[in-house]
């Protein structure tokens, strides 16, 4: 039997990997495993997309699928992945599909299963989608029985819900000037609007839904933000942010035109929640920052780390009763809204922070732990993850190693980690130090590392 599905979810290239029989036909198995696991009961699923071109086409072909079993499907139409996992307990429904690359370019589209809490589809389920998928033994529903198709808006609700969780009245009396860029993605519908009622003044730019991206690629990384950068400093904002594709994740950018790491930006988050409730866990993952750590021995919180992606962060602060969750990417996740990375939020909670500080955004960073990150990331073909394993190989003998996902080695100022992407062809080399050059030493060291393990 074939494999579906990676980290969360699967990807491809439109019309090639992914196509609408594909999106059909996963429609049809995610309904007959829910129709097999409830029989006798009326099943409802959300579904929603992305802005991507070729949405529209594949949404439809799985609700087809969907509708073809019997399920019944409740339609959001363009919206961020983190909508449409809140819309899975808003409407209280027995799963639900967002139809999302995320970050990936725009030739790229995908299809992440959710559970009635909104969570990524359990390993155990995935399994069991994956099988009636490659054996075709779907439920076929009598003429009279076929799922019935209604539309629904979540953005209004998911706004609301985003405002109640936050003080409102402090942000509004502060009045922070926000440049955003939400990269023609999902986060044009949400973003630009829950700053405005927040109180903030607003300047929006790439925020007209596009799938084609035309302005920059979804990826809201240090090299396809330069330009947004310069934007927010000649603009005099207090700082910008800018989302990718489906709007989970959100990078800041501070007052003077500087990319902040989105390490640093869940740091405030962590900081501010673990004062706020006077400790917690705090659910993270071997890519991020030590800062974290430190913090939560400061701030009397618990830390615990886990393999990279944001669903296994979920899952495990569902199973801890966990505070706040977040990786390096700028994904942070607040599991009393939403069990995934959720953007918006995450903006909503460092405006608040930004607004009753009243300090500017680079001094709010200046004040976290020092420690500096240094991130490459290398086009690899083959088995990236037995070429990781391979560095491990090499690296045991002389180093310290965490082998929990990917190969990390130790060192009594700081990290190398050599891990292979879930969701590209490429091996991604992450370093930290509290000094900057250390921190660059470490990152060619795993860079030799990685040549090695290539030639062998």
């Amino acid at each position: 039997m074939g494999k579906l599905f990676g980290t969360f979810g699967v990807r491809g290239i439109t019309n090639e990997e992914i196509t609408p029989e594909f999106a059909m036909k996963i429609g049809m198995a995610f309904g007959t495993l829910l129709k097999r696991e409830q029989p006798n009961k009326e099943l409802w699923t959300i579904v929603g997309m992305d802005t991507r071109v070729s949405g529209e086409m594949l949404k439809n072909a799985l609700i087809s699928g969907l509708l073809s079993v019997g399920v019944n499907v409740i339609d959001v139409g363009i919206a961020p992945t983190p909508a449409i996992q809140f819309a899975c307990r808003y409407f209280g429904a027995d799963g639900g599909v967002s139809i999302t690359a995320s970050h990936n370019p725009p030739e790229y589209n995908g299809i992440k299963l959710l559970e009635p809490n909104g969570l990524g589809l359990k390993k155990e389920r995935e399994a069991i989608v994956e099988d009636l998928f490659f054996n075709e033994q779907f439920h076929r529903a009598k003429w009279n029985e076929i799922g019935k198709l209604v539309e629904r808006d979540i953005i209004r609700p998911y706004i609301d819900a985003i405002k109640a969780k936050v003080d409102v009245e402090a942000i509004k009396k502060r009045r922070p000037f926000v440049v955003v860029d939400t990269s023609n993605g999902a986060g044009s519908l949400t973003l630009p609007y829950l700053l405005r009622e927040l109180g903030c003044k607003v300047v929006s730019v790439n925020a007209h839904p596009d799938g084609h991206f035309p302005a920059r690629n979804p990826e809201p990384n240090e090299e396809n933000l330069k330009g947004f950068m310069k934007i927010v400093k000649a603009l005099g904002a207090d700082f910008g942010v800018a989302q990718d594709g489906d709007a989970d994740r959100s990078v800041f950018i501070d007052e003077n035109g500087k990319f902040v790491q989105g390490d640093k930006t869940f740091a405030l988050v962590v900081k501010a929640m673990l004062e706020e409730n006077k400790g917690g866990l705090v659910v993270t993952t071997i890519a991020t920052s030590h800062i974290i750590d430190e913090l939560t021995k400061t701030y009397g919180g618990e830390v615990l780390k886990t393999k990279v992606g944001d669903l296994i962060v979920s899952r495990a602060l569902l199973e801890h009763n966990g505070l706040v969750g977040g990786e390096e990417n700028g994904g942070v996740i607040f599991p009393d809204h939403v069990l995934g990375r959720d953007g918006a939020m995450t903006v909503a909670k460092i405006v608040e922070i930004f607004a009753k500080s009243g300090m500017r955004f680079s001094e709010l960073i200046d004040e976290l732990p020092k420690f500096y990150q240094v991130k490459t990331k290398r086009h690899v073909e083959g088995d990236r993850k037995a070429i990781v394993a391979r560095v491990a190989e090499i690296a045991r003998e002389n180093y310290t190693l965490d082998t929990t996902d990917g190969t990390k080695i130790l060192f009594d100022d700081g990290w190398v980690l050599v891990r292979a992407s879930g969701t590209e062809p490429i091996i991604r080399i992450f370093s930290e130090a509290k000094d900057e050059r250390k921190a660059k030493e470490y990152l060619d060291l795993g860079l030799g590392l990685l040549d090695e393990a290539l030639k062998g």
